[in-house]
């Protein structure tokens, strides 16, 4: 990519805006993933929103039509008869997602410092309570796993009292497809962000203008097409950009889409055959004198007839026609199908049938079972950790060089660290034992720390 200054350097601001709106993956098309993570299932042909419904050929009851070839009589066809199909539409990609999303910032967040000073207690202050930095960054993962980009942009706003504070805010595919919502990182030769571009659409004097924001480590423009580019250059009191941006190839259900798809159109098939031979039909043979539908306490009651040549009475009969066919191979596919899912995505099956069926387990055995899981949110850290750090570092430079300027010799000196612990449950007794364990070979003072 070329230099970031080399781009700003033209004079044309269209064509500054058009040289920065390149996405760093081809054939991305982060609404067609949100879409699907809301329940369309149109994405590939093989969804079962593309099952079409079916049509039926009706016959008249009363009229009659000459077979042309066979020169029969037969009821005449009247126009086809359009039966609408299931489409069941399963939270396999929200399920996915929610559940990455848990075990990567669902535990508790600790932040540490290498210096516990005043500027650093103002900062946790800030981070987890007027941030609310975990609540952020799980919907940012959220926006990310199922969208395949997001950004996080951070910026000051003025109180009434005259003071600044930070804000924050997502950047993601906006839910309606009217509103405009584009944003481009740019990196230097170093693979490092030395450019971001966000693109919206605005009220100016009364009309909606196209409107772009560029933020460099050291200017902010601002443009609004009103006729022709009014450009604003301001200066970036962080001194960095104040954007954390982070992206994936794919969403965090694509490796399994395939048999979720299949799994989707198994079900819709049979809810399909369920409903045709579901319910009982009545069979009668012979005489029968059926009661009416309203009639509470049906009785049925068959004549007696009396064969003249034989003298053997005779009467007629009734059984139910039900669905005998077994169901054990769709059991066994869907069966399989969901190990297969759960498995391919290392998303653990959280139903309450397979809870219930777990016992008393230790948390140690606990661990085991979802390590799975645990090291598909390890390896999706390489991405979430340096963005994590990243926001760290954007509120440090806020707080010094902005909100908190008393604090900034505390805080540009101070490596500050957010971590988050393990969602899992703990196991209050076998802590308890390893600790009584531990006291054979450790002080009382240790232990009790």
């Amino acid at each position: 990519m070329p230099d970031i200054k080399d781009i700003l350097r033209n004079e044309d601001f269209g064509s500054i805006v058009g040289d920065l709106c390149v996405d760093t993956r081809e054939n991305r098309n982060p609404r067609e993933y949100m879409e699907e993570y809301d329940g369309d299932r149109t994405r590939r042909k093989e969804s079962v929103g593309y099952r079409e419904p079916k049509k039926i050929a009706v016959y008249s009851e009363t009229e009659k039509e000459v077979d042309p070839d066979t020169g029969e009589e037969k009821p005449r066809r009247l126009e086809d008869k359009t039966v609408e199909v299931a489409q069941i539409v399963t939270n396999l990609p929200k399920k996915i997602v929610r559940t990455s999303v848990a075990f990567l910032f669902g535990g508790e967040m600790t932040i540490t410092a290498e210096d516990p000073n005043n500027g650093f207690t103002e900062f946790k202050n800030i981070y987890k309570r007027k941030l609310k930095m975990q609540s952020v960054l799980k919907e940012f993962a959220r926006k990310v796993l199922s969208e395949t980009k997001a950004a996080i942009v951070f910026y000051p706003v003025t109180r009434d009292d005259g003071k600044s504070q930070l804000k924050v805010k997502i950047l993601s595919t906006p839910k309606d497809s009217n509103v405009e919502c584009e944003f481009y990182p740019h990196f230097d030769e170093d693979d490092d962000m030395d450019g971001f571009l966000y693109k919206y659409n605005a009220e100016v004097n009364g009309r909606t203008c196209e409107c772009v924001k560029i933020y460099t480590k050291d200017t902010i423009y601002s443009g609004v097409m009103d006729g022709i580019w009014l450009v604003k250059k301001t200066k970036n009191l962080f001194g960095k950009i104040p954007v954390v941006y982070a992206e994936v190839d794919c969403p965090d259900w694509d490796d399994v889409a395939n048999l979720m798809d299949k799994k989707e159109m198994r079900l819709s098939r049979l809810s399909d055959t369920n409903d045709y031979f579901s319910e009982p039909i009545l069979k009668t043979y012979g005489l029968a004198n059926l009661p009416s539908k309203e009639t509470v306490g049906k009785e049925l009651n068959f004549g007696m007839e009396v064969d003249p040549d034989t003298g053997t009475s005779y009467h007629g009969d009734a059984d139910y026609l039900a669905w005998q066919q077994s169901c054990e191979s769709v059991t066994l596919e869907l069966n399989q199908l969901d190990d297969a899912i759960h498995s391919g995505a290392s998303s653990p099956d959280l139903s309450m049938n397979k809870l219930m069926g777990l016992g008393n387990l230790s948390g140690t055995s606990r661990r085991f079972m979802l390590i799975d899981a645990e090291i598909k949110a390890s390896e999706q850290m390489e991405i979430f950790g340096p963005a994590v750090q990243r926001t760290v570092s954007i509120v440090q430079a806020g707080m010094a060089n902005i909100t908190h300027t008393k604090y900034a010799s505390q805080l540009n000196d101070n490596y500050i660290e957010v971590e988050f612990g393990s969602i899992l449950p703990q196991d209050l007794a076998e802590e308890l034992k390893n600790l009584e364990t531990a006291s054979q070979f450790n002080s009382k003072e240790t232990i009790i720390k």
